[in-house]
């Protein structure tokens, strides 16, 4: 098995953690190191497109904001080593990340895959959405008014601070802190969520995922800012489009037996 390793290199526990990995990992396997930590760990390293054509499983260390941007790029296993405050995502904590990767280099694990949000702005396609896509006022005490069509048709004209597209991974992220529901991730489905809506009528719904988003600024003057998955950001003008479908990469997390309601229950209720 042919290994790759990414980290949060700027946070000084995961790089230390990380390196102590590296060094298990070499001993046992072949293992590529993303070019940022090897920087910092001084080690010759790759991008992480490198690492998702050539190796089996990738090892990342940090919080689930260091997972969403391995996700970007990775198409493969992702061993997720908790260094974060929440973690939600992820599958063990830095005692048990030993133990876990001897399961892991010995098959004894699962795969678990989830959905992902294809982007398309104005036709061209950015980056995929593990977690979510959300268009927001750039105007904090102006209210943003969106049009939302699925598969063409008018679904909601919202008023209001802005939209969540989440798909079930995103739905216990900022959908859930706008009131969104908690959707198993094996639901084939998307959660649109507005934010801090101006009329009481406005409430998130859940749409199929074989359907078509289509997204777009009615007011005359007010301009918009588009995240993706809170990582890279793209002004949104009013002629602009934002057209969200199901991607045809997904998201492949390792896993050891724990459940997504046992994660809920452990990280979301304490």
């Amino acid at each position: 098995m042919k290994c790759g390793l990414y980290c949060r290199s700027n946070a000084k526990y995961a790089l230390r953690l990380s390196k102590e990995i590296y060094s298990f990992l070499k001993k046992e396997e072949e293992v590529l190191a993303e070019k940022g930590f090897a920087k910092a760990a001084g080690l010759e390293g790759v991008s992480l497109k490198q690492i998702n054509k050539e190796v089996d499983v990738v090892a990342v260390v940090g919080g689930d904001g260091t997972l969403l941007r391995a996700l970007q790029e990775i198409d493969k296993p992702l061993f997720a080593v908790n260094t974060g405050e929440l973690g939600f995502l992820t599958e063990v904590e830095p005692k048990y990340v030993f133990e876990g990767l001897k399961r892991v280099l010995e098959g004894k694990y699962q795969i678990e895959e989830r959905i992902k949000l294809k982007v398309m702005l104005d036709k061209k396609r950015l980056q995929d959405a593990a977690n979510e896509v959300t268009l927001h006022s750039t105007q904090t005490t102006r209210i943003l008014d969106l049009e939302v069509k699925v598969e063409g048709e008018l679904a909601e004209k919202i008023k209001g601070d802005g939209l969540i597209v989440a798909t079930p991974t995103g739905s216990t992220g900022y959908a859930l802190s706008v009131g969104a529901p908690v959707v198993d991730p094996g639901v084939d489905a998307f959660i649109i969520a507005p934010i801090a809506p101006f009329r009481l009528s406005s409430r998130p719904f859940v749409v199929p995922s074989s359907k078509k988003i289509q997204l777009q600024i009615s007011h005359p003057s007010l301009n918009a800012q588009l995240a993706v998955d809170d990582i890279q950001r793209y002004d949104i003008k009013r002629e602009s489009e934002v057209v969200l479908t199901k991607s045809e990469r997904k998201a492949r997390f390792v896993r050891f037996g724990s459940s997504f309601y046992q994660r809920v229950r452990h990280k979301l209720t304490r």
